[in-house]
């Protein structure tokens, strides 16, 4: 079955949002995108504190993550889905949430759990999280269907909570990206770069470090000038009080 690709999008986002950043709060918002719940649930405020609490509880059961927080290259802890499990969790919730599960939603479900168990009975430590976080990290760096979801996405994951550019964030999403798939990190940065969505994004970090950088340095030269000046008041008014 055929997956929209707006739903694509945010199925992407929700990956690596859940994996890189753990922000249940951020998947939970997606569900509109994944047109699976109407949007009168994701607007009532009660509502979507509950689908979040149910969807925390939902990846608790069916996310097994390492006990380090990361990987010993500072990579990002992938962790291990339960496929059935998430699921088994997902179908509790469809009632509740009043759940509009398309038939392209019930078939690929299905098949990706035939896959994942053919796949674990060759390999018992298969993780099909390897396979769907890299693949993630790339549509979100390139963007090719432009989407404002996607971008949104991509922003908040390189961005601290003051809403500052943050290079240990973007350090490690390459590296994940890198890392994981296998690719060197100049040939990730390569194949953004590649892409007229990548050039826009590289374009918006590196003009943006830059005005912080030429400002704190204003701000520094400015500091120092107002210093410069307040000493030379006062020592105007010290040889003032001399000379009476």
């Amino acid at each position: 079955s055929t997956i929209p690709e707006q739903v694509r999008d945010a199925l992407i986002c929700s990956v690596a949002l859940q994996v890189f950043s753990r922000d249940v709060d951020a998947v939970s918002s997606l569900f509109g995108e994944l047109r699976l719940i109407p949007q009168h649930i994701l607007d009532d405020d009660e509502e979507r504190a509950a689908l979040a609490e149910a969807l925390e509880i939902t990846f608790e059961n069916s996310l097994l993550y390492p006990e380090a927080a990361a990987g010993e290259d500072d990579t990002t802890a992938i962790p291990d889905l339960k496929f059935d499990k998430l699921l088994d969790s997902l179908s509790r919730l469809v009632p509740r949430f009043q759940f509009d599960l398309p038939p392209y939603f019930i078939n690929n479900a299905r098949a990706l759990s035939t896959l994942e168990g053919i796949a674990k009975s060759l390999d018992p430590s298969f993780n099909v999280l390897t396979i769907m976080y890299p693949y993630a990290l790339s549509r979100l760096l390139k963007n090719p269907s432009k989407s404002e979801v996607v971008a949104r996405t991509l922003q908040s994951l390189i961005r601290s909570e003051d809403g500052k550019i943050d290079r240990t964030k973007i350090r490690r999403l390459l590296r994940d990206s890198a890392l994981i798939s296998g690719q060197s990190k100049r040939r990730v940065v390569w194949d953004v770069l590649k892409t007229k969505e990548g050039r826009i994004l590289t374009r918006g970090i590196v003009s943006e470090e830059v005005g912080t950088y030429f400002g704190r340095n204003d701000g520094k030269r400015n500091a120092k000038s107002s210093s410069n000046k307040q000493r030379r008041k006062m020592k105007k008014k010290r040889w003032y009080y001399l000379d009476l």
